[in-house]
């Protein structure tokens, strides 16, 4: 067993952790400062300057809160539904590319013997159905918090939550099956790598598909206008009506861990992954730097681009929300899955050539 290697991936995994744990902290903290612009008010602004340490603050209060388990709950399955939400959200990271490959430290090589870094845990030849198996498997967690907690309110946010996400999943999934239709694989680096000349967000069938899935994404994510679950004008705050000090944590840290896991897969679906338009700084020593930096930003706006929607439209009625799943989503998807194979065998020769 090469333990020198097993060093290097233990250390590329808990680097990987540490920066998704701070990034999730302060996306927090940018969403309440969004929030205070758009309500003309200044958001947390005394933990440190302009509120830089709220995330520590909000962490050390989390962690310091009373546990408290309400009478009559299923104590096991009360406790287990946190952690499959958060254990799903984190296991969805493993297999996104950040990035090509850059040259590792020096550090890093004289301790592991490692010369390059690959900017992904995973590179499975299934990426894409590895990350809807887990988007299914975190259903659990909401479903089992709501049953377990004993309480209507949650059973209720647990009941809607689970239909609001069996339904959404399948234009999602036929959306992103019309990438894989264009692409011809099923692996997240090819599908990035195919888009090195156009985005798929430019061709036809792209274009439709990338509208069903940002509004799945809405709704399997529970972000306004689709956040049914946590009704609180309804429910108080549905499934997690229970959950308090570190277990909320989990729930809390979790839905904002999935949102930036569907920014990631926005990104490497629609636009480019890590590619460079215009391929700037392409052959340059720095590529890799360049491609990961691009990636960041686009990221960057499909994060704020949850936010802003949040603060922006108001909520939907539950018959509204499934009406748009199973009447319009899922139609539309079923064209757009038609349209990319037609669009695949006959045109996209011939459209690409406008953009090379």
């Amino acid at each position: 067993m090469d333990w020198a290697l097993i060093l290097a991936w233990g250390i590329k995994i808990l680097s990987l952790f540490f920066v998704i744990l701070t990034g999730v902290a302060y996306y927090t903290l940018a969403e309440r400062k969004f929030a205070g612009f758009i309500q003309d008010r200044p958001g947390p602004n005394r933990a440190g300057p302009f509120g830089i340490f709220q995330p520590l603050a909000d962490g050390i209060k989390f962690i310091a809160k009373e546990e408290i388990f309400p009478k009559n709950v299923s104590k096991g399955m009360y406790l287990l539904a946190p952690t499959i939400s958060m254990t799903c959200a984190i296991m969805a990271w493993a297999v996104i590319p950040f990035g090509g490959t850059l040259p590792a430290p020096e550090w890093l090589t004289a301790l592991t013997g490692v010369t390059t870094i690959d900017l992904q845990i995973a590179n499975p030849d299934s990426g894409v159905l590895y990350m809807l198996a887990i988007s299914s498997l975190s259903v659990y967690g909401i479903m089992i918090a709501g049953w377990s907690s004993n309480n209507k309110y949650s059973l209720l946010g647990g009941v809607r939550s689970t239909a609001q996400m069996i339904s959404y999943e399948l234009p999602m999934g036929l959306s992103i099956v019309s990438i894989v239709i264009m692409t011809g694989s099923l692996k997240l680096t090819d599908i990035s790598d195919s888009q090195k000349d156009m985005w798929n967000i430019l061709s036809p069938p792209g274009f439709v598909a990338f509208f069903i899935y940002v509004t799945a994404m809405f709704a399997e994510t529970n972000r306004l206008p689709f956040d049914l679950a946590e009704a609180e004008s309804e429910l108080v705050v549905g499934f997690h009506t229970e959950y308090g000090a570190f277990k909320f944590a989990l729930f809390f840290l979790a839905e904002y861990m999935n949102m930036i896991t569907m920014s990631c897969l926005t990104t490497l679906l629609f636009f480019g992954g890590y590619n460079v338009p215009f391929h700037i700084g392409a052959g340059s020593e720095y590529q890799a730097f360049i491609g990961l930096g691009f990636f960041i930003l686009k990221v960057l706006f499909f994060a704020f681009l949850f936010i802003w929607v949040r603060w922006t439209l108001p909520r939907f009625r539950y018959d509204q929300l499934m009406k748009l799943g199973w009447k319009k989503m899922i139609p539309w998807g079923l064209f757009v899955v038609c349209f990319a194979s037609i669009y695949t065998v006959y045109w996209k020769e011939g459209w690409m050539k406008l953009f090379i």
